[in-house]
């Protein structure tokens, strides 16, 4: 178990830097533009509460958490689920379709950082 989760949390470190081809680049992608359009309407405009009751607030949690996260959501099947332990949610998984590793860990560092 306990390599399981060295292994996530390694996995999580490189969705901070590479792309989808598995590239490094230095072009910048902003994470506060991509929360305010596609994920300020449910988990709030500071990511500190929710109007919804069931949506968690998310500001200061784990950066590698929520991009494992948030990666488990985009990359989740419609048969089987998500490929990890988190539930599935058309609600995200229609949110973050589009986002590739970049985006996706250029979100979890700007949320992190609320």
């Amino acid at each position: 178990m306990r390599s399981i989760i060295i292994a996530a949390l390694l996995a999580g470190g490189s969705l901070m830097a590479a792309d989808n081809s598995g590239s490094f680049s230095s072009k910048k992608v902003d994470g506060a533009a991509l929360y305010k359009q596609g994920c300020a309407v449910c988990h709030g405009e500071n990511a500190t509460k929710s109007p919804e009751a069931k949506v968690p607030a998310l500001a200061g949690r784990d950066a590698t958490r929520l991009a494992l996260r948030i990666r488990a959501y985009r990359d989740q099947d419609n048969e089987v689920g998500t490929y990890t332990m988190h539930k599935t949610s058309d609600v995200m998984k229609n949110s973050t379709v589009k986002l590739s590793d970049r985006q996706i860990g250029a979100l979890a560092k700007y949320i992190s950082s609320l």
